[in-house]
């Protein structure tokens, strides 16, 4: 795998950077990828907007910051809206269903985090895990097994066991509802459309 780019975002409160920092080191400690994570928040404490960026690889990264993304996780309708530019044209959007009511994508992958998190785990804070559970089940290079043993590694005892609770729900509802894993992009199958967009994009200023 030459290079796989995911962002994930929403609002302040949401634990995205918590997300990010979570996958990224489940990713480069348990399965032993090459991991790049940046990170963007903004001036409010909860209500802002928030992003996690990360680029994966099984080779060492040459540039760290996310271009074209393969994988989007949304968790509030104005992530959605500001992000889906940057998506390649075969990459996967997952949103939260509940929270982004107006998909920028009708082919958008959806469930409710958030729900999920409140009424099965019952602990509405632990909406981001349950999102990192729908994406260790759709990344075609993630174990469930590693992301689990590093979550119970980098979490306090006390919170641990709705963690894990909150991972398995999301994966095993990816499972059920979203259908099979993301195909890994082809290397060599978007140049002309990559090449398209990279004119566009190249006008959008990242905050």
């Amino acid at each position: 795998m030459a290079r796989y780019e995911i962002r994930l975002s929403g609002l302040g409160g949401q634990g995205i950077l918590t997300m990010g920092k979570l996958l990224g080191q489940a990713l480069a400690i348990g399965h032993s990828y090459y991991v790049t994570q940046t990170q963007s928040y903004g001036p409010e404490a909860r209500g802002g907007a928030s992003r996690a960026d990360l680029v994966v690889s099984s080779e060492p990264i040459s540039y760290p910051k996310t271009e074209y993304l393969d994988l989007l996780v949304a968790l509030s309708q104005e992530a959605a809206a500001s992000y889906y530019s940057y998506l390649k044209p075969r990459g996967a959007l997952l949103i939260d269903a509940d929270l982004v009511r107006q998909s920028p994508s009708s082919v958008a992958l959806a469930l409710p985090f958030t729900r999920l998190a409140r009424e099965k785990v019952g602990v509405p804070q632990a909406t981001n895990v349950v999102a990192l559970g729908a994406v260790a089940y759709l990344l075609p290079f993630a174990r469930i097994e590693a992301m689990r043993k590093s979550l119970k590694e980098s979490l306090p005892e006390k919170i641990r066991d709705a963690n894990i609770k909150a991972l398995n729900l999301g994966y095993q509802e990816a499972k059920k509802r979203l259908g099979e894993p993301i195909a890994l992009p082809d290397p060599d199958g978007d140049d002309d459309i990559q090449a398209a967009r990279m004119d566009l994009t190249e006008i959008m200023t990242e905050d």
